[in-house]
């Protein structure tokens, strides 16, 4: 068959294209600007100063090496030499619809249990959720725990973001008003407002005109995939599980039952880890495992359902 996209490519080199670049330079340019032109002239180094910058820092530093996990990490390739297991418990094997072994016909290798076929990275991804243009990759086993915790953080500096630049404006509409000097600019110089000075100020109005209207709409656009997202994170589903059901229903349990759904408490742990404390912290390396899920049937028969 035909070898997978870029397969000749590292993997860092074949994920990033002007995509992921013109995401970075987003990145860069609205960091900047709460920084440089809200938080330093404004704030300064005064106590909310210095934890709106330190808070901004860590939320958006947090994103940004989350973004980049699930940009350069492979999303979870399943082994070249997985096979079904022939003598495992008949209730918990993953099938066909029409009975027998998953099976990818372009890959020709057997599916573990939630792996799908991508069509653009043109290979089998363990427990795929979607592929992601933003990333230029695919959200599967071993990233979508950083992708969860890059969406809570993004929303957190971009919710940041629109609060400092509206009170900024604010501020330097009311200076104006009172005919009061604003310190402007990365340089933090000193300006009055008044008298036409709002004319030598363009160019940081215009930066923060920009900034602004650029945060809004992916505040919102990001803030509705975080909700959409921990829905399906608090049923253990997949996007695509949620769009076509699970393709290879699990013998021994009803159709309309989704086997993977072990309640909230125990999803959550499934996705993020075995401690809470954690779940929010961006990960250190890919999530293990990804061949075989814990089932409803499995947990009715050790008692914890």
């Amino acid at each position: 068959g035909r070898p997978a996209r870029g397969a000749a490519m590292p993997p860092a080199v074949r994920s990033v294209n002007l995509t992921v670049g013109a995401a970075l330079a987003v990145f860069g340019f609205l960091y900047y600007v709460d920084v440089a032109l809200v938080i330093v002239p404004w704030l300064s180094y005064s106590v909310p100063g210095v934890t709106n910058l330190a808070t901004l820092t860590y939320t958006a530093g947090t994103a940004l090496y989350t973004y980049l996990f699930c940009v350069l990490r492979d999303p979870g390739s399943v082994p070249p030499d997985w096979q079904p297991d022939a003598e495992a418990d008949s209730s918990v094997q993953e099938v066909k619809r029409k009975g027998g072994a998953r099976f990818c016909q372009k890959c020709q290798r057997h599916k573990p249990p939630r792996s799908h076929h991508c069509r653009v990275c043109q290979r089998c991804v363990l427990r795929m959720d979607h592929h992601c243009p933003y990333t230029n990759n695919c959200v599967g086993h071993t990233n979508y725990r950083a992708f969860l915790v890059f969406l809570i953080h993004v929303n957190a500096a971009l919710v940041q973001t629109i609060g400092l630049i509206a009170a900024h404006v604010l501020h330097l509409v009311q200076a104006a008003q009172q005919q009061r000097v604003a310190r402007v600019g990365a340089s933090a110089k000193a300006v009055a407002l008044h008298g036409g000075g709002l004319q030598r100020v363009w160019l940081w109005a215009l930066l923060q005109t920009v900034a602004l209207a650029l945060a809004l709409p992916l505040t919102i656009g990001l803030l509705l995939l975080l909700g959409w997202h921990i829905q399906l994170v608090l049923r253990n589903q997949t996007t695509i599980e949620h769009q076509e059901g699970v393709t290879a229903k699990v013998k021994g349990l009803p159709a309309e039952v989704h086997p993977y759904d072990l309640g909230p408490y125990h999803n959550l742990e499934q996705i993020l880890g075995d401690n809470p404390a954690a779940w929010v912290c961006p990960p250190s390396g890919p999530t293990q495992g990804g061949t075989s899920y814990v089932t409803v049937w499995d947990m009715a028969r050790l008692g914890m359902s």
